[in-house]
């Protein structure tokens, strides 16, 4: 039984208006000194401030992937967007490269093996672009994106993402596994 707490849905974002949309603040590449310690990845904007964290995503993954990219502090507040990596320092542009290959890690699934569901999970045997892999997930609703054209995102209960880029390229064992659980 749901608590009332439980049972509150959340109101989405209003969407940005145009007052919000003006104070965009676009950052100067050359400015940019991208460090990493340890795990962490860290950014100093020449005679502005530090960040002892932050968080490079892109603003738009499937269009423009390697253009407008937010810088977000450990936070999660937008310290600003880089528009393009073109003008940073070779080192810093390597570092940003490589936080953006781990975070977009999307191994490409060619064949469905077997599915095995069980106590609300769906345990997933595929082989990708990286080899056979083996993952859960849950809630196939809310962790499933369909772009079209046949073209789907499933993610796992860990938040890695795995990508079936056309659904006519399965085999038909592959297909009917995917159907059956989505």
């Amino acid at each position: 039984m749901n608590t009332p707490e439980q049972s509150i849905t959340a109101i989405p974002p209003a969407p940005m208006s145009l007052v919000e949309a003006s104070q965009i603040c676009f950052l100067d590449p050359q400015k940019l000194k991208f460090f990493k310690v340890g795990a962490v990845l860290q950014l100093t904007v020449a005679g502005e401030k530090s960040f002892l964290k932050t968080i490079i995503s892109r603003v738009f993954p499937l269009s423009h992937p390697g253009q407008y990219l937010s810088v977000r502090d450990g936070g999660g507040n937008e310290v600003g967007i880089i528009r393009s990596l073109e003008g940073l320092e070779a080192d810093s542009r390597r570092l940003v490269e490589a936080e953006l290959s781990r975070r977009y890690f999307v191994p490409v699934i060619h064949r469905i093996r077997k599915v095995i569901e069980r106590f609300g999970t769906v345990e997933w045997h595929v082989d990708t672009d990286r080899g056979l892999c083996r993952f859960t997930t849950r809630d196939l609703r809310e962790k499933v994106l369909r772009l079209g054209g046949g073209r789907y995102i499933l993610q796992d209960v860990d938040e890695n993402r795995y990508e079936i880029p056309n659904t006519s390229r399965l085999d038909a064992k592959s297909l009917i596994n995917l159907m059956r659980h989505l």
